[in-house]
């Protein structure tokens, strides 16, 4: 095996890695280690979390970890405030969490919090100390929300605490140091406000899924595109009308990008001619968007376009494969899959693997679908995703003994428990990183 290929193997979670670093030396690669170490190489973090763990039982196994523990570290101190950061924060804490005296140290003295990975960090904490890890992290995150109260966003490290510690233990613990620290009342305030307002139910839904087009319209460009899609996905024949004539007439970027995102849980009831020109825009969010939309439409121009944007190499080609299987055609499964194998980029892999399970969902091939599963496994990116396919190959008795065995130490836990391996909590004695709760403030 080389560098590039262990590389690989690593940013993508793989148990093959760590297979691999049992029953070989590794030292040609501390380079890729180590980058590993300290950048977080999920594709898509929102679900996966950090490979913080997983790549700490890799060091583990190697003769020269102090090296890479001693690197990560040294990168704590001004970290900054993106995965990045999070990734060296859980590491470090997994390092404290299995007696490491000297991580734990520099976990409680750098713990920096900004208003994007704070919470994460904070919930690590409680991961390492329950409510002690808590009540620190409350002051810190109190005098965060004090400086920037619209851009801190508390509800994450309020569930993660109450599932680890207990509610009445977290309430109790809370309001006892907030008698003598503002900072850790002021984080007490606001997240119970907050979960209060999550138990009932509240969601900025309620009011959006009321307006008619001509309400939304006036708070379009002040909504997130997740919300433009579900009120798309959800309006009445008339305003969905109502909406692809305004996109008809926006002239502004900003005003078309928003009607844009309307459709792309919808299809557009007008003609589409206009989502083909802005498929091919120079602005990409645009593109993207367009391209998006399109994926509803079923006609030839469509599938024409699919096929140009992928050889065109567009930035909006993550959609290609959507819009074939809206347009498809006998022979297609060998053609979208060779798209995905052929495909360099781990982002658009990464969409495209997506795709592809979906395509042979709606238009099935028993013959290919074992190699298609195979496919994503070996160059899919997101071991999130690697769950779902490795299910199916289970499913279908298809999953081989040698792929099984290092799924025992994927990124994933949940990979690994599927496989009937125990977590690496279990194993190696760390702790790993929680997954996110719907709505969570991490962005």
């Amino acid at each position: 095996m080389n560098e590039s290929e262990f590389r690989d193997l690593m940013q993508s979670g793989l148990g093959r890695a760590i297979t691999y670093a049992r029953e070989n030396d590794v030292g040609a690669f501390r380079d890729v280690i180590l980058d590993a170490c300290l950048h977080c190489y999920s594709a898509d973090a929102q679900s996966e979390g950090t490979r913080a763990g997983y790549m700490l039982e890799l060091v583990n196994l190697l003769p020269d970890r102090d090296f890479y523990c001693d690197e990560v570290l040294k990168a704590l101190p001004g970290s900054g405030d993106d995965w990045d950061a999070l990734q060296r924060f859980c590491f470090a804490t997994d390092m404290a969490s299995e007696g490491d005296e000297r991580a734990k140290r520099a976990v409680y003295e750098n713990f920096d919090p900004g208003p994007r990975m704070g919470e994460s960090m904070a919930s690590a904490l409680v991961r390492m100390d329950g409510l002690e890890g808590l009540l620190f992290a409350a002051a810190k995150l109190g005098a965060l929300l004090a400086a920037k109260p619209n851009e801190v966003d508390v509800g994450y490290l309020w569930w993660q605490s109450v599932e680890i510690c207990g509610e009445e233990q977290v309430r109790a613990a809370l309001l006892q140091a907030g008698k003598t620290d503002p900072h850790v009342e002021t984080y007490r305030l606001r997240a119970e406000a907050d979960w209060a307002k999550s138990m009932d139910h509240q969601s900025p839904w309620n009011e959006i899924q009321a307006l008619d087009y001509e309400g939304l319209k006036a708070r379009l460009l002040g909504l997130r595109g997740f919300w433009l899609g579900r009120w798309g996905e959800k309006a009445n024949a008339e305003n969905i009308e109502l909406a692809a004539r305004g996109l008809m007439a926006a002239r502004t970027p900003e005003d078309q990008l928003a009607h844009l995102r309307i459709f792309s849980s919808r299809t557009l009831p007008l003609d589409h001619r206009l989502l083909l020109e802005l498929a091919t825009s120079p602005d990409d969010r645009l593109a993207c968007a367009a391209s998006r939309a399109l994926t509803w439409i079923t006609h030839p121009s469509v599938r024409a376009l699919a096929f140009r944007l992928v050889e065109d190499r567009a930035s909006s080609r993550e959609d290609a494969i959507a819009m074939l299987a809206q347009n498809w055609e006998p022979g297609d499964h060998d053609i979208v899959l060779g798209w995905f194998e052929r495909e360099q980029d781990r982002d658009m892999r990464h969409g495209f693997g997506i795709d592809l399970r979906k395509c042979w969902k709606r238009h099935p091939e028993p013959a290919s679908e074992v190699r298609m599963l195979r496919a994503l496994y070996e160059k899919g990116p997101c071991s999130f995703c690697r769950e779902f396919l490795l299910s199916r190959l289970i499913e279908l008795d298809s999953l081989p003994d040698d792929l099984r065995a290092e799924c025992a130490f994927d990124a994933n836990e949940d990979v690994r428990v599927l496989v009937g391996a125990p977590p690496a909590s279990d194993a190696a004695g760390s702790t790993p990183d929680a997954e996110e709760p719907p709505q969570s403030g991490v962005s």
